[in-house]
């Protein structure tokens, strides 16, 4: 193997997860890039969750709240993706100097795996109650097993194999969509799409049902780190373009489109699950539909879940076996959650993990727009290595910490239905308003590192050669 056969190599299966993409590797086009997001646009999730929301609320709150996520989540998407451009750097490593300092980004590194997990566990029981409705021999775990199975060795080579499998799949896709579409109008609706509302609303105690629509949207806050990551690798000279197609649009197509889209259809069939309806009406080809689309969610969940896994275990043990050998432990988190039934909670599940993954992107939009532009108490760059870093900044970490400690027991329900509902909302404002507070009152000086003999000699594993 040549020389640059072997660095091809290391670059399909590392995608830089330790280090920051280089120039002469930021190559992708906007398209290609956009192919992947699109890959978790269209997942079976956003339409069983639109199915499950006009459910419970209604069309209003569903299409109102929808509109609201595109816009918010959208706009978060963009400035995350263009500052990853720039860059270089994904949403893990760019934490670091966000606020949390090098072992502090541990924390948040946690938090973005277990959404991965998590959304790998939704997707894939909504493959597996496809396979089943199907073929109701086949036992649910050996479905479960498959499911995670034929997931590793698609995730294992890294981007350009994503993006291979995006495209291909992509015309599969299009084609089935077209066919569910085109059915579901021929047949008479069980209710009027745009005036439907469920006989009884879900717990009214729990506030407005926009509002609750809208706590349940800020789980999927994460489409803004996974806009970072794939943002990373777009030609810094076409970074406002690229967060614009990467970013914001994929996003506007995510709520606005694909989540109102699985309202609709749940409104035609009369069951959310898109695992269970769409064998119903094509049979086999209703499986394989949901199967294609499941496979082009979860290698990006996989992918991204394996890439903070690696940093994370550097981070902390100052070794990691390559991200690749991280693509297996993410695969069998997730598949285990499937077999733990998280599915059937999945409001609930959603609420709870909103109040985690909203704290650190509001960390860390505070931090870029208010600490070092608006305030400029530090500069406006992004340190990763270690020597260039504090362990711990206290600015990040004592915000998330206040959010959590406020939030947390708020989704346990502690401050009943309504503060459930609000747990989120209190969790992103708290991160938001105390960055700058500490980082006013440390003057900044935590997000540099000390003076020190120790700091100068230290060496950083992430950037240095390995040792056998």
């Amino acid at each position: 193997m040549t020389k640059a056969s072997k660095s091809g190599w290391a670059e399909n299966r590392e995608d830089y997860a330790q280090t920051r993409v280089p120039a002469q590797y930021r190559t992708w086009s906007t398209v290609s890039l956009f192919g992947v997001m699109f890959g978790i646009t269209t997942a079976m999730f956003f339409l069983s969750w639109g199915g499950t929301l006009v459910l419970a609320y209604g069309t209003q709150a569903l299409v109102q709240g929808m509109l609201i996520a595109s816009a918010v989540i959208g706009t978060l998407s963009y400035a995350w993706c263009k500052k990853a451009s720039a860059t270089g750097l994904g949403a893990d490593l760019m934490s670091r100097s966000s606020g949390f300092g090098y072992f502090g980004s541990a924390v948040t590194s946690l938090i973005y795996t277990l959404t991965f997990i998590m959304f790998f566990a939704f997707e894939g029981s909504i493959m597996a109650n496809a396979v089943h409705a199907q073929w109701r021999s086949v036992p649910m775990w050996a479905i479960y097993l498959a499911t995670g199975l034929i997931i590793i060795p698609m995730t294992w080579f890294g981007m350009r194999l994503m993006n291979i499998i995006m495209w291909l799949t992509l015309p599969i896709y299009m084609g089935f969509l077209i066919i569910t579409i085109i059915d579901a109008a021929k047949r008479p609706a069980h209710a009027d799409f745009w005036s439907y509302m469920p006989d009884s609303a879900t717990n009214p105690a729990a506030g407005p049902a926009l509002l609750q629509v809208l706590a349940g949207a800020l789980a999927v806050m994460s489409q803004v780190t996974v806009s970072a990551d794939m943002g990373r690798f777009i030609p810094p000279q076409r970074r406002t373009s690229g967060a614009i197609i990467v970013g914001l649009a994929a996003q506007i197509l995510t709520f606005g489109g694909c989540t109102v889209l699985g309202g609709w259809l749940t409104l035609r069939f009369g069951v959310s699950d898109p695992g269970r309806y769409l064998p119903a009406i094509m049979g086999a080809w209703g499986v394989l539909f949901v199967v294609v689309t499941q496979i082009r969610i979860n290698v990006t969940n996989v992918y991204s879940g394996s890439i903070i896994y690696s940093t994370l275990f550097t981070r902390l043990f100052r070794f990691s076996p390559g991200r690749h050998w991280w693509v297996v432990l993410t695969t069998a988190l997730g598949t285990a959650l499937m077999f733990g039934g998280i599915y059937a909670h999945l409001n609930q599940v959603l609420t709870f993990e909103a109040v985690f993954i909203i704290a650190w992107v509001m960390a860390v939009v505070a931090d870029m727009f208010v600490v070092k532009r608006a305030l400029k108490l530090v500069p406006d760059d992004s340190p990763y290595e270690r020597r260039e870093l504090r362990d711990f900044n206290p600015v990040g970490l004592v915000a998330l910490g206040v959010a959590l400690a406020a939030s947390v027991p708020m989704a346990f329900g502690l401050a009943g239905p309504l503060g459930v509902t609000l747990a989120p909302f209190v969790s992103g404002a708290l991160a938001f308003v105390i960055v700058p507070i500490v980082a006013v009152a440390t003057k900044g000086k935590y997000y540099t590192p000390e003076i020190s003999s120790s700091t100068t000699l230290d060496t950083d594993p992430e950037t240095s050669p390995a040792t056998p």
